[in-house]
C-alpha cells in the first residue's frame, strides 16, 4: 500500500519542506500545488523536489481564490496527475502548507481500507449550518483573479462591493440567478479527504462526475461541495465514511481555523486524526519539532 499526496500551499517554504520531509516515502506519490503569487522561493522548492525525486510532480501554477472554483479543480487536476505517475498508491489525501502528520506512515495506511473513502458530509439545505446554503447554488459567482484584485484597492473596491451588492459575500453576477438543480443532490462538507484509488479516477473520468463537476464552477466555496455532491450520487456511495482523519480547532464564527501551539500537543497525540491543522512555525516551531520527533519515533 502507499498514498499519493497533493500537497497546497502559497507561503511559508520552510514550513513546507519540512511537511515534504516528513511525509516523503520512496514509494508514495507527491504532486504539489503552489499558488501563482507564491514567493519565488516556495516555487524553487518545488523545481528542487520535482528534479531529485521521480516520484513528484508540481503542477501548473494557478492563482486561487478563497472561495473560487481553481481549489477544486487544482485538487481534479492532483488526482490526474497521480493516477498518470502510477505506483501502488492506495489513497490521495490532499494537504496544505499549514498541515501535519499526527501519526506515522504505517498508522496511516493500517487506518485506511483501500475499498473505502473518507471524507465528511451534510445535507446543507436541511443542516442549516451554512447560512448560505442556497446561494451557493443559485447565484452565479465570479471568480475571477483581476476582479479580485479591483476589489482589493482601498476605496474602490469598498465602492464596488456596495455597488453590487458584495459586501461581506463572494462576487456574483447581479439579479441573476440559476435553477437548482434536479440531476444530483447536493452535498456539502469539509475539503479535507482520503480518496480510494476508484474514487479519485471516477472524480476524474465518469462522465457523471465531469457533468456535476461543471454545473459547479459557478458555485460558492466549490471546494466543499464538490467531492460530496459527486461522489454522494454516484455507484461508489456505499464505499464511503463520512470521516475524515483531521483533528482542526474552528472556533464560533471564525474565518480561519486556530493555529496549534506546544500547549495542544497532549490532545494532538491522544485523538484519533491522521493529521493536524494549522500550524505555523513562525508562531511556534517547537509543536512541530515535538511532532516530528513523535512520528520518528513510531515508523
Amino acid at each position: 500500500m502507499a498514498i499519493a499526496y497533493h500537497l497546497l500551499a502559497h507561503k511559508n517554504p520552510a514550513q513546507v519542506e519540512r511537511l515534504f520531509r516528513v511525509l516523503y516515502h520512496p514509494g508514495d506519490v507527491f504532486v504539489l500545488h503552489f499558488d501563482r503569487s507564491a514567493p519565488r522561493a516556495l516555487h524553487a522548492l518545488g523545481e528542487r523536489l520535482a528534479s531529485a525525486h521521480s516520484n513528484v510532480r508540481v503542477l501548473r501554477p494557478r492563482k486561487i481564490l478563497w472561495g473560487g472554483s481553481a481549489m477544486a479543480e487544482v485538487q481534479i487536476a492532483a488526482m490526474q496527475a497521480a493516477l498518470k505517475l502510477g505506483g501502488a498508491w492506495t489513497h490521495f489525501i490532499n494537504l496544505t502548507g499549514q498541515d501535519f502528520p499526527l501519526k506515522s506512515r504505517a498508522e496511516v495506511l493500517a487506518r485506511l481500507d483501500p475499498a473505502r473513502s473518507y471524507l465528511t458530509w451534510f445535507n446543507p439545505v436541511e443542516s442549516g449550518l451554512w447560512n448560505n446554503a442556497r446561494t451557493r447554488l443559485t447565484r452565479y459567482h465570479l471568480h475571477w483573479p483581476w476582479l479580485n484584485a479591483l476589489l482589493a484597492v482601498p476605496g474602490l473596491g469598498r465602492m464596488l462591493r456596495a455597488l453590487c451588492g458584495w459586501i461581506n459575500q463572494l462576487p456574483y453576477v447581479p439579479r441573476c440567478s440559476r435553477r437548482w438543480p434536479d440531476f444530483f443532490v447536493y452535498y456539502g462538507g469539509s475539503n479535507h479527504v482520503a480518496l480510494s484509488r476508484v474514487t479519485a479516477r471516477y472524480l476524474v473520468e465518469a462522465p457523471d462526475a465531469v457533468r456535476i463537476r461543471r454545473w459547479l464552477l459557478p458555485a460558492g466555496h466549490s471546494s466543499e461541495i464538490v467531492f460530496q455532491s459527486v461522489l454522494l450520487n454516484s455507484p461508489l456511495v456505499d464505499t464511503l465514511v463520512n470521516e475524515n482523519w483531521r483533528e482542526i480547532d474552528f472556533p464560533m464564527h471564525a474565518p480561519n481555523p486556530r493555529t496549534f501551539t506546544t500547549s495542544d500537543l497532549p490532545q494532538l497525540l491522544a485523538c484519533p486524526a491522521l493529521y493536524g491543522r494549522k500550524f505555523d512555525e513562525q508562531v511556534d516551531a517547537q509543536i512541530l519539532d515535538k511532532l516530528e520527533r513523535h512520528i520518528s519515533a513510531a515508523a
